[in-house]
């Protein structure tokens, strides 16, 4: 038996995140390394398989182990289902929990012993090591997995807090990031059939060039996940993979959904050169920073980024706020959101904006300044907005400094469930006032720009 089943628990459908489904890029590179050592790697989606419940309930007992993954949110809600379904038809498999939300949340989710292990971090080695240490018919425990990375887990002993508190212990091995991608094998989506996420008003395929992203913004997972680190797939297999993946699943665009594709804008001006050297057009949609498009201005002529296809470019504006902008850490200005957009929209490349409200010490002037800035934003062109409330997500920065600095807060996993950067919740209500106050403006900013505004406001 070498079948390893894993579970993608995203749905940016039913969140409202997106129009169109999302490949599982998290399991389909776990699964692309599992397969390539000589492993079954069956990948159950919730977004496209719609009796997942029924497909995991089948496979589950003839897997080595049953991974799931998902980000901070109400995707927490599947991956709870799909724990539930493994236990009851399979209670032999270990189920391992991995991605953003559990290397976030990981000793809260060890309290309530909802899985086996934790993967807190990148996980190709860590769930290769588990798929060999079982396949050689050994159990999991402290002896044989605690010199595996990024694994956390109950050693069986206990420990007690200053409170006198008799808790479950847990144990944390080694953190390791991601080496050399290059070493990586190519991501295998004949694992997914890419075409099965296709629209018809859409085909889009996703890929990633990059892990990490190397910035401290203090709302950001990626400080966390990431440790601040980065790392890059070389410019020439970059552009050999997106002409092997455009050439095979004849996609309307794909969409590089590194956290940042412009850490070197020098890798950036590299994949350029190689496209137009080989006369490579591609549609192509990339998360990028707005400093980093101003440098990368001052290196590159942004018409030639948009001649070799780059149409659309994600920018984390977050605020129209200098002030806010420093205590956010994002290590931009608004004079660089300003260029940015500018910049972009002069060569004809959208600006898929996105922003942030109701920020914790965020003042009327700061409110203020953002919305002018928005407006002001939205009369170019190409200018895309996507406005957000803010969502304290676990072990970042503005998360500490609202509740204070804990491993563990004592929130379940179904609480945070609960979380949402398009509305309140349970978890955090936010300043309604403030809020609702934002969404006046906002609907007014809707009825001048509705090209800007396309999607739906976000919830009080």
């Amino acid at each position: 038996m070498r079948k390893i089943v894993l579970f993608a628990g995203v749905d940016p459908l039913s969140t409202g995140e997106s129009n169109y489904a999302w490949h599982p890029l998290s399991v389909l590179t776990i699964g692309s390394v599992l397969e390539a050592h000589g492993f079954d790697a069956c990948i159950i989606d919730c977004q496209v398989d719609h009796d997942w419940r029924d497909r995991l309930a089948k496979h589950a007992g003839e897997a080595l182990f049953v991974g799931v993954t998902c980000m901070t949110g109400p995707s927490i809600g599947n991956v709870l289902a799909a724990i539930d379904i493994v236990r009851n038809a399979a209670p032999q498999v270990p189920i391992v929990w991995g991605g953003y939300h559990a290397t976030l949340a990981w000793r809260g989710i060890l309290r309530e012993r909802l899985v086996d292990v934790v993967v807190t971090g990148p996980g190709e080695s860590a769930a290769l090591g588990l798929a060999q240490r079982l396949a050689a018919g050994q159990r999991l425990s402290p002896e044989t997995i605690g010199d595996l990375p990024n694994l956390a887990f109950l050693d069986g002993r206990t420990a007690i807090a200053a409170s006198g508190a008799i808790t479950p212990n847990i144990a944390k091995t080694t953190y390791e990031f991601v080496g050399d991608m290059n070493q990586l094998p190519p991501v295998n989506y004949g694992l997914i059939d890419p075409t099965r996420y296709y629209t018809a008003a859409m085909r889009d395929l996703s890929y990633i060039t990059s892990y990490g992203c190397p910035y401290a913004c203090a709302f950001c997972s990626e400080p966390t996940t990431s440790t601040r680190k980065w790392k890059p797939l070389a410019p020439q297999r970059i552009v050999a993979e997106l002409r092997h993946l455009w050439d095979t699943y004849s996609p309307d665009q794909i969409s590089l959904l590194d956290p940042n594709f412009s850490t070197n804008v020098h890798r950036v001006v590299e994949i350029v050169e190689l496209m137009e050297r080989d006369g490579v057009r591609i549609e192509l949609r990339a998360n990028m920073r707005t400093r980093d498009v101003v440098n990368l201005a001052r290196v590159l002529d942004l018409e030639r980024l948009h001649a070799v296809g780059f149409s659309a470019v994600f920018l984390g504006c977050e605020s129209g706020s200098d002030r806010m902008l420093k205590l956010l850490r994002k290590g931009a200005t608004v004079a660089d959101t300003r260029a940015a957009c500018q910049l972009l929209d002069r060569v004809g490349i959208i600006q898929l904006t996105s922003w942030i409200h109701d920020l914790p010490g965020e003042t009327d002037d700061d409110s203020e300044e953002t919305c002018e800035l928005v407006t002001e934003l939205a009369a170019l062109p190409h200018n895309r907005q996507k406005h957000h409330f803010f969502m304290p997500f676990p072990s970042t920065e503005l998360y500490e400094t609202i509740y204070g600095k804990t491993l563990d807060d004592g929130r379940t996993q179904a609480e945070w469930a609960t979380s949402d950067t398009y509305g309140g919740s349970a978890l955090y209500a936010g300043r309604q006032d403030r809020r609702q106050w934002v969404l006046e403006r906002l609907a007014e900013l809707k009825q001048r720009f509705p090209h800007a505004l396309e999607r739906n406001l976000p919830r009080p």
